[in-house]
């Protein structure tokens, strides 16, 4: 029997089993989901160091937890889940960071727990990777997509040029293809 022939239910019984047969199936696992955790993770992240972390720690959270794995019911949406927390744990720790980092020392108040990412998994990933472009790319893409403005209008409001604006937003787009192309390999 191949790797290719066992099925990913019988992976995750076999993650439950001793503890030999259980870091087999572990590799099994890695080797068939770390490349699309890794792309997942870069289309949000523009980090592939980053995102190979977010992918080591997702095998090791399976690793960890796989005395509990039984209800998994499929092992692709299970990793998408655990990526999808782990992507969003890190951006959410940027901004902790970052809104740290822009503070004066004696401003600095505690984080505010209310102030969480929605758990619509979709739009938290869409949501996350306009949060990672460029602040002059995301500020044209969102004045075209929230704010419905012209090319022409855009680049008068922003001072620059109308190809500047075609050009961010034509990234904006590929990039936004990218995180839902990548999403589409957990579906």
């Amino acid at each position: 029997m191949t790797e290719k022939d066992i099925s990913d239910s019988r992976l995750i019984q076999l993650l439950q089993g001793e503890e030999d047969t259980a870091r087999g199936a572990l590799t099994m696992l890695y080797l068939r989901y770390a490349p699309r955790v890794r792309e997942l993770a870069q289309c949000i992240l523009h980090d592939s160091d980053e995102a190979l972390d977010v992918a080591h720690d997702v095998f090791m959270a399976v690793w960890q937890h796989r005395s509990v794995l039984e209800g998994v019911v499929s092992p692709s949406a299970y990793l998408f889940r655990m990526t999808r927390n782990a992507v969003l744990n890190r951006l959410k720790h940027r901004r902790i960071v970052d809104d740290y980092a822009s503070q004066p020392f004696d401003t600095i108040s505690p984080y505010d727990p209310a102030a969480t990412f929605s758990t619509r998994e979709m739009a938290a990933m869409i949501r996350a990777a306009i949060a990672g472009m460029t602040p002059l790319r995301r500020k044209i893409f969102l004045m075209s997509r929230s704010r419905g403005m012209t090319y022409q209008q855009i680049a008068e409001a922003v001072g620059v040029s109308h190809k500047t604006v075609q050009y961010h937003i034509g990234i904006a787009l590929k990039e936004l293809r990218k995180v839902l192309s990548a999403l589409m390999l957990f579906i």
